[in-house]
């Protein structure tokens, strides 16, 4: 936070910015951690420092702070993570899923060219057309089960309290 960085540069403590400032101790270490202090405790920083209270608020709320709370997950991310066919998999059974999918879409891809094309009863589509929207169908659901494993450590990451 900003307020530490000039702080650091002043070569002060925490207790001599308190004594300094007319602050406590607490309300020195809450507005290096990014929690709001009230506009008179801005000012009194700002007077020590020697910069602008208005500058130096949009300075400490306008930036952008990591936090470890909670942050909720995008829908797409919710449903592949709730796919019932994948959800109770761990990691080497996912790769292993991942894997005979690429097989196969290399095999759908391979056959695309030896068999005939034939026109199906299926939107007027040909065999080979069937065949090459299979492969990149199984090579999409091969992805989606190679960053499963991603997003299921991303989750737990965020939310500790996940089951293993």
């Amino acid at each position: 936070m900003l307020i530490r960085k000039l702080r650091l540069d002043r070569g002060i403590s925490q207790e001599q910015l308190a004594e300094v400032t007319g602050l406590s101790i607490r309300t020195i270490q809450r507005v290096e951690a990014g929690h709001r202090v009230s506009y008179a405790s801005l000012r009194a920083l700002a007077a020590t420092f020697n910069v602008n209270v208005d500058s130096l608020e949009q300075e400490l709320y306008a930036m952008n702070t990591s936090t470890n709370e909670y942050i909720e997950k995008p829908l797409w991310v919710r449903l592949i993570l709730s796919l019932p066919s994948l959800r109770g998999l761990d990691r080497p059974s996912l790769l292993k899923h991942e894997a005979y999918l690429v097989g196969y879409a290399f095999f759908a891809y391979v056959a695309s060219y030896l068999i005939p094309s034939v026109e199906t009863f299926y939107w007027s589509l040909t065999t080979v057309d069937l065949l090459h929207f299979s492969a990149f169908s199984a090579l999409f659901l091969a992805y989606i089960s190679s960053i499963i494993p991603r997003l299921r450590e991303n989750s737990k990451e965020r939310n500790p309290t996940l089951p293993k």
